[in-house]
């Protein structure tokens, strides 16, 4: 990864707005958000549909997704990656009338007019994946890189598997377009060295969040928790990582002045990997 590339950076939709909310559709500064990453520095936004379906979220529009494309092309914010937060509290397995799946499929339709290059699915909660259930999401899924594949989409997964589980799950899918989010902030919850995680997930991880969390599971400023990173850019340079850094991040007290600070920390350690210090 070059520090220098400027489409490597990208941030979640409403990290740049102040909220007491982590993770939330910003109403009320969508728009502004694109003119803000792109003052400085960012190259995306990740955009977001919720937990409970927003139809004021302009992706559910045409006339939406028109201004979304348009305000990609003034700001020169690219459309990059789409998170799919419902699945989180609807469930992809226990679905009987088949509404998360046609939520799903709305999904696909609006990230093809948006020209967007990734669906993150993010498999938590009511969602989960886990070791008893991965024949049944390894179905799933290889149903899904099909429609994926027709709008020339890569899905992104995001889940808590031990590296060994979640390569296994990955192998069983064995599609082209399906690969893993590493997420610095969960992970470091679970596993005591991402690094070795990281380099054992290889070519599978697709697409990182960056994010730091302390001891509480706190969402903090980085460097100021539990995550190493100069291990992550250790590790993500030997496995020759050419994805988008994508920051989950806390907004501080200034959410610009935050993101730029993040920004800053994340090319230091980017080159410390490349100089190998």
């Amino acid at each position: 990864m070059n520090p220098n590339n400027k489409k490597i950076f990208g941030i979640s939709q409403g990290r740049l707005t102040e909220s007491d909310q982590l993770q939330r559709f910003p109403d009320e500064a969508w728009q502004q958000e694109f003119f803000n990453a792109s003052l400085i520095g960012l190259s995306f936004i990740e955009l977001l549909t919720e937990r409970t379906f927003n139809q004021n979220n302009p992706v559910w529009t045409s006339k939406g997704r028109d201004e979304i494309l348009n305000l990609s092309s003034t700001t020169g914010c690219e459309i990059y990656t789409l998170c799919i937060d419902y699945i989180i509290d609807h469930s992809l397995l226990n679905d009987n009338d088949m509404s998360t799946h046609q939520h799903i499929l709305n999904v696909f339709e609006a990230a093809k007019d948006l020209k967007c290059k990734g669906l993150i699915f993010p498999l938590l909660e009511e969602s989960e994946l886990s070791t008893n259930n991965i024949e049944k999401y390894v179905n799933i899924f290889q149903d899904l890189s099909v429609i994926a594949k027709k709008f020339n989409i890569d899905i992104f997964i995001e889940s808590m598997l031990k590296s060994d589980d979640l390569i296994m799950f990955l192998s069983l899918i064995d599609r082209k377009n399906v690969g893993a989010v590493f997420d610095t902030g969960n992970r470091v919850l679970e596993s005591s060295d991402l690094h070795q995680e990281i380099l054992k997930l290889g070519s599978h991880i697709k697409h990182v969040h960056i994010k730091d969390k302390n001891l509480n599971g706190k969402n903090v400023i980085l460097g100021t928790g539990l995550v190493n990173f100069k291990d992550i850019f250790g590790a993500l340079h030997k496995i020759d990582y050419k994805g988008r850094l994508n920051f989950e991040t806390t907004r501080g007290t200034n959410p610009l002045k935050t993101a730029e600070f993040h920004i800053n920390f994340c090319k230091f350690f980017l080159r410390e990997a490349q100089n190998k210090i």
